[in-house]
């Protein structure tokens, strides 16, 4: 919780990318006319699945232009592409994890295929012109996410709030528990601090990335093996990745 920041915009593309990503953000918020410190069940649900369904977007744009360089320099890519590869299935996943959890609206799919229309040209086109620029992009629009569910987590743990009504004992669904190796008895804000330490990372990663040269090594290299060492003994051992902390009992509660 205590990981959220501002990067703040150093050359003239930075600020470029910070302007659009926090206009398009705040136009949204006022058209739609969300509610920051109560907003409703029906409004987080939608916004969370526009928000996952254009997050996986730039990862694997950014993964296609970087294979198909590759291939047509006959050059190596140097790690780029793995990382690319498994934001935007990460991104796909935390979609379905909501889509287990809520139903889309005909009219929300239809925003979803609007904006996917919309955002992938535009991303290619980004992308294409300056890579640095999209990945900044990307890194701004990660940070908005990150204030998006440690809000929505915040709401879902204050008694008296729309989603703590709702979403305060809603059990974790099963693809939730499987995914992320959760604890039989996981909620459903479980999944979602587990979506926000994605997003924190997604917006680290974008960051980096939108500092360095395209042909320089990535540095997440060594993250990912140890992070593939670590899911396989989980697999062997069946345990979960964390366990929940214990419920008060009532000798707990007595002074």
């Amino acid at each position: 919780m205590g990981t959220l920041y501002r990067h703040t915009p150093k050359t003239f593309s930075d600020h470029l990318m910070n302007k659009l990503m926090y206009g398009l953000y705040h136009t949204f918020n006022f058209i739609t006319g969300y509610n920051h410190s109560d907003p409703s069940v029906k409004a987080i649900e939608w916004r969370l699945i526009i928000l996952e369904s254009i997050a996986g977007v730039p990862g694997f744009v950014a993964a296609g232009f970087r294979h198909f360089r590759s291939l047509r320099r006959l050059q190596r890519d140097h790690g780029w592409i793995a990382t690319l590869l498994e934001e935007a299935e990460n991104e796909r996943m935390h979609l379905l994890l909501c889509l287990h959890t809520f139903n889309a609206s005909f009219m929300t799919r239809v925003l979803v295929v609007t904006a996917q229309a919309v955002m992938t040209p535009v991303l290619m086109s980004i992308y294409l012109v300056h890579p640095k620029s999209m990945h900044r992009f990307v890194g701004y629009l990660e940070e908005t996410a990150c204030k998006t569910y440690l809000k929505v987590i915040q709401n879902c743990e204050t008694p008296g709030t729309k989603l703590h009504t709702a979403w305060g004992s809603l059990p974790a669904p099963a693809i939730a528990i499987g995914y992320y190796r959760l604890p039989k008895d996981a909620l459903w804000v479980d999944s979602l601090k587990c979506m926000m330490a994605d997003e924190c990372n997604h917006r680290d990663v974008n960051h980096t990335f939108a500092d360095m040269k395209s042909d320089d090594p990535n540095p997440f290299i060594q993250e990912h093996r140890e992070n593939a060492a670590f899911a396989w003994r989980l697999a062997v051992t069946g345990e979960p990745a964390w366990v929940s902390p214990p419920k008060p009992t009532v000798e707990d509660k007595k002074p």
